[in-house]
């Protein structure tokens, strides 16, 4: 849908001409040529001035911080979010950082590791927003993001500046929740959609204390990141263990004793991917891996805060694995090796290789609950992938399924994959069958699955939230400015 130039005009006076294009020529490098227009906005005020003309000429925007993901319905208003890319505020002695849409999480933790500090890089990468909510590798010692979102700035979607938790009392960023009343629930919504309507302005993020160099000694090009010299206080480790139950046990002392800088239960083809450049290196290795391992594992990384610390931490790792009847994987105590893993699971630049790897397409169930009752889960979501395997219409990854504890492992997150030539109808068909299948299994047993939508089957599982949901759309977009799915990162 084309704009009038008056419309048109009065979205330029907001921005400026050089912040406006409905140009078909650039248009395809924002991955359509059917937006009204692409408008950039430099901060919340030119925020809200556009949300309000949107409103009052009904057209729908969709803002877009480092835009990895999306759908983009025709004739919409794309928010470029890119000028808003500062780090308004790192506050060592209160523990939190504050940051605009724009800024990724490898800048925010580049300069917090200046400082003796880091924070919860989401699962995504580093190259994604820092402000995206989520998991990911650092949750056994961070926790996801319904505990570190703090204050939060918003533009609702009929373009009135929200100020959460203690921002809207006192103007200070430390809490999301108060003084006074929290919208929590609405701003970080943790059930489907997952996403809130509207725009995120500023956001506060808890930051955490880093034992690690102050400047990351990362050396080569991606995706062959390492490090120049493993930290004498830092140590990474995969452990393979006779049987899930004795993986499992192990994981909750560890969790009991509070020594993991990072857990993740890697399966062996992800640390076969994250270690390798190509596809046949990764095939290779997997191979070669695949036999030195005897079952299930899980990587860790150790980071003391002094010597004793470090060594203590150690020698508990060492006990647990031992009595769990654990294996060290002899590749990753190279040196090399492991200045790989830590490079690629601190920074977080692990997950495009270990989850996109090319040679076919993957489809995947993520469940969150207890720990080791979504390890059981997964146990049968895999036996359920056997005749698929033995039909040729899977790829045999040796058991691929992975996840990792959260707070220590209080809480965890398990997920399961199955890779397929999307080229195959028959594979894409099989594999459609088995998510459903087993998706619906996760909610039948009462664990969170991959429901991405409100759903008249799902929502009297969980409190009816989809009534909920669709009356808290209705009332904080009456115009219907913005598309389902809400704000991308």
């Amino acid at each position: 849908m084309a704009l009038s130039k008056d419309i048109y005009s009065a979205f330029e006076d907001i921005v400026g001409e050089e912040n406006i294009c409905n140009d078909p020529v650039i248009m395809p490098s924002y991955h359509s040529t059917e937006f009204a227009a692409v408008i950039l906005p430099k901060n919340t005020l030119e925020v809200q001035a556009i949300v309000r003309l949107c409103n009052k000429h009904k057209l729908r925007f969709r803002p877009v911080c480092t835009g990895w993901t999306g759908m983009f319905p025709p004739g919409i208003i794309y928010l470029d979010l890119r000028r808003m890319n500062r780090i308004i505020e790192i506050n060592e002695k209160n523990m939190y950082a504050v940051v605009e849409p724009y800024v990724i999480s490898a800048q925010l933790q580049a300069e917090l590791m200046k400082r003796g500090l880091h924070f919860n890089v989401k699962g995504a990468g580093t190259n994604c927003s820092a402000m995206l909510r989520g998991h990911g590798h650092l949750d056994q010692t961070t926790s996801g993001d319904d505990r570190n979102h703090l204050a939060i700035e918003w533009v609702t979607p009929e373009g009135e500046i929200v100020r959460s938790g203690s921002l809207g009392s006192s103007d200070e960023w430390f809490c999301g929740d108060g003084p006074g009343p929290s919208i929590r629930s609405i701003l970080t919504s943790a059930v489907p959609p997952g996403v809130t309507p509207g725009v995120f302005t500023k956001a506060a993020v808890k930051v955490y204390h880093w034992p690690g160099p102050s400047k990351f000694p990362t050396q080569g090009e991606s995706p062959n990141y390492s490090l120049s010299e493993i930290p004498s206080n830092m140590l990474a480790r995969y452990y393979s263990f006779p049987s899930v139950e004795k993986m499992w046990q192990a994981e909750i002392k560890l969790g009991e004793n509070e020594i993991a800088f990072e857990l993740m239960g890697f399966n062996v083809s992800m640390v076969a991917a994250n270690i390798t450049t190509s596809n046949e290196e990764e095939e290779a290795t997997f191979k070669r891996m695949n036999k030195e391992v005897q079952g299930p594992g899980f990587f860790i990384i150790l980071a003391g805060n002094s010597v004793a610390d470090f060594e203590y931490k150690k020698k508990v790792l060492e006990q647990i694995v031992r009595e769990a009847g654990g294996k060290s994987l002899k590749s990753v105590e190279d040196p090399k090796t492991e200045g790989i893993l830590l490079c690629q699971c601190v920074r977080i630049s692990a997950s495009i290789r270990e989850t996109f790897r090319a040679g076919g397409a993957f489809s995947s169930i993520p469940v969150m609950g207890q720990r080791d009752l979504t390890i059981k889960w997964a146990i049968g979501a895999g036996k359920a992938k056997e005749p698929l395997i033995s039909k040729g219409l899977i790829v045999d990854d040796g058991g691929a399924f992975f996840g990792w504890g959260v707070e220590q492992g209080h809480l965890g997150k398990t997920e399961i994959f199955c890779k397929f030539d999307p080229q195959n109808l028959e594979a894409k068909t099989a594999v459609e069958n088995w998510n459903k299948e087993q998706s619906a299994r996760a909610f039948k047993e009462r664990y969170f699955a991959s429901l991405m939508s409100p759903s008249e089957e799902i929502g009297p599982g969980l409190s009816n939230y989809h009534l909920w949901w669709n009356k808290i759309q209705k009332a904080i977009d009456p115009n219907g400015v913005v598309p389902e799915a809400g704000a991308l990162v």
